[in-house]
């Protein structure tokens, strides 16, 4: 727009060359608005702040770089150099701050409203050049000793700098030697992964499409593969119409609640002979997000590690946890070896009783009595499936 002001002007049909330009004719200053204080001595320009700083006013920082309408003014002269002054307002609140030039140090010094923000630093640190100053230039000039020290301290610098830019030049030549062959390797790689990305794309829309999903299907990693197998399926806990319907659906005439020993017999032999549900099973059953959602979270939760071991502070607590620790596993052993007796028995007997009299003499197959296999499971425990169906 700023380029347009010298010739998308209007003028007036009253209006001759004789007149003078067109802002003297309408009475207006060329820089406009900018000079409304030029009366005073003062002219509007753009202020650029030189370094970071603290508002006086409102205490928040100001960054190098921001940028303020400021009033530039004269103030003074060095030699023949002048000394401007630049007043602003802060962005941040109504409190305003004042400039000056430094031409005899070349900076700028805050006179009012702000303080300088304190980021000193020796530019040798950093490998930076150090100017020298007028008082080091005349003992350069005169004094021999000085100037060898100086020439040797700098030959030595460039020497600790060698190794740092050869590595510079190695990475450059790597990168930028040959443009056409990295640019084709580049591109090569890129379409490589595209195809991937795009079929990995399409496997995720694909099984959101089959589950009704709302969601983006993230590409599989170890993560998953790991928490899918941390992951055990359940059957769903029955609301309480299900267990209505089952109640009235069984027998009047069923006796008392079993035993615990009666029912170590069922079930040893229906956690044997009982299969899991699988995944599969379990998500297709799902017609919608919010009920992929609630099966989920009803048929699956973590698998507790036999293994883990708590820890403690004290070695003797370890000692004695990871004892008992081996005890709980070898008694879960041997209850599990001894329900699987238990349930071979059990199936043994059922045939023995199906078997008749005569075939039952012949083979010599053994009659167990139900009483001793309750003793027997009594004596040696329970597993852990029916503790947690008793839990339950």
């Amino acid at each position: 727009m700023a380029d347009r002001k010298a010739t998308n002007k209007y003028y007036p049909p009253d209006w001759d060359p004789s007149k003078g330009s067109i802002n003297t004719y309408v009475g207006q200053h060329p820089l406009r608005d900018r000079a409304r204080k030029l009366d005073q001595g003062i002219l509007i320009v753009r202020f650029e702040m030189p370094y970071s700083i603290w508002c006086g006013g409102c205490e928040k920082h100001i960054g190098m770089g921001v940028r303020y309408n400021a009033e530039k003014k004269k103030v003074g002269m060095y030699y023949s150099t002048p000394i401007w002054s630049f007043r602003m307002k802060c962005h941040l609140c109504n409190h305003w701050m004042e400039i000056h030039t430094d031409p005899k140090n070349a900076q700028y010094t805050i006179i009012s409203g702000a303080r300088r923000r304190e980021e000193h630093y020796d530019p040798a640190d950093i490998g930076l050049p150090v100017l020298q100053d007028d008082e080091q230039k005349e003992k350069l000039s005169t004094d021999a000793f000085y100037k060898l020290e100086h020439d040797t301290t700098n030959t030595l610098r460039a020497a600790d700098t060698v190794p740092h830019m050869t590595q510079l030049m190695r990475y450059s030549d790597k990168t930028s030697k040959d443009p056409y062959t990295l640019s084709q390797t580049l591109r090569r790689h890129f379409r490589n992964d595209k195809k991937e990305r795009e079929a990995e794309q399409r496997q995720g829309a694909a099984i959101a499409d089959k589950h009704s999903l709302l969601l983006d299907i993230l590409p599989a990693s170890a993560d998953d593969d790991i928490s899918a197998k941390s992951i055990e399926w359940r059957p769903a806990p029955q609301t309480v119409d299900e267990k209505k319907n089952r109640v009235h659906a069984s027998s009047i005439f069923q006796t008392a609640r079993p035993s615990k020993r009666t029912r170590l017999l069922t079930c040893s032999t229906s956690t044997s002979l009982k299969s899991k549900p699988s995944p599969s099973h379990v998500l297709s059953s799902s017609s919608s997000p919010s009920t992929l959602v609630s099966t989920l979270a009803a048929k699956v939760r973590p698998k507790a590690d036999p293994f883990a071991v708590p820890t403690t502070s004290s070695d003797r607590t370890i000692s004695s946890s990871t004892h008992s620790h081996v005890n709980n596993n070898s008694s879960r052993r041997r209850s599990s070896s001894t329900n699987h007796a238990i349930a071979s028995l059990v199936r043994k007997r059922t045939a023995d009783d199906t078997m008749p009299p005569s075939v039952a003499a012949t083979t010599g197959a053994p009659v167990m009595a139900a009483a001793t296999i309750a003793l027997v499971c009594g004596d040696y425990g329970n597993s852990d499936e029916d503790d947690d169906n008793d839990h339950r």
